[in-house]
């Protein structure tokens, strides 16, 4: 029975790292950065990261952000600088990975993320899935510098009955894990007992 090839296995690692630092088409870089996420050491896929940041393509600054949340080791100073100027960028993907970044690695400069995220809780057109990683992401690394609770109250509040899920699962991990913010929405909570997600009833 042939073998399965493995993903990005048409080149070596060194390749990869050659494609991503001179490809001229931000898709053969996007995929060298792809194959260096899946190939690499932490160390070396953190470089790579890093450098990516300032690509003129705002698909591998957002992965070249996604992929800097998963390294091991605190962010470099120059890195963490260059996280906080893409919280500016015009592209939401990016603004948000960054954030999401600054927070996850516990940065200095995680409060500066805070504004960006609510931002997006206040945009009609933000999508559920982002809506619901937003108010999980601020759930699971809190206490954050710069985040008051009780500004989330009313973001949270208009969400109780979203007709996502996933947004209504995030609301009610948040409302868990921040107690005192339901004290005055018992009647608003208590239809949830009863939604068809599990995880919302819980």
């Amino acid at each position: 029975m042939p073998s399965i090839p493995q993903p990005f296995s048409n080149l070596p690692l060194e390749g990869w790292i050659t494609q991503l630092q001179q490809a001229a088409q931000a898709e053969d870089r996007l995929r060298a950065l792809q194959a260096i996420g899946s190939l690499a050491n932490p160390a070396e896929i953190a470089q790579s990261a890093a450098n990516s940041l300032q690509d003129a393509d705002p698909m591998l600054r957002a992965l070249a952000a996604k992929l800097l949340a998963n390294a091991p080791s605190p962010l470099a100073t120059e890195t963490a600088a260059r996280l906080e100027f893409l919280l500016n960028d015009p592209d939401p993907d990016v603004q948000f990975e960054a954030a999401r970044t600054l927070i996850r690695k516990n940065s200095a400069k995680d409060s500066r993320a805070i504004p960006t995220l609510l931002a997006f809780l206040d945009e009609a057109e933000t999508q559920p899935l982002m809506v619901a990683s937003i108010i999980n992401l601020l759930a699971a690394n809190s206490p954050i510098a710069g985040l008051n609770t009780t500004d989330l109250l009313p973001r949270l509040q208009q969400r109780i009955e979203h007709d996502r899920g996933e947004v209504r699962e995030a609301v009610a991990i948040a409302f868990a894990k921040w107690p005192a913010l339901c004290q005055s929405l018992v009647d608003q909570l208590l239809p949830l007992l009863d939604d068809s997600e599990p995880v919302v009833r819980e």
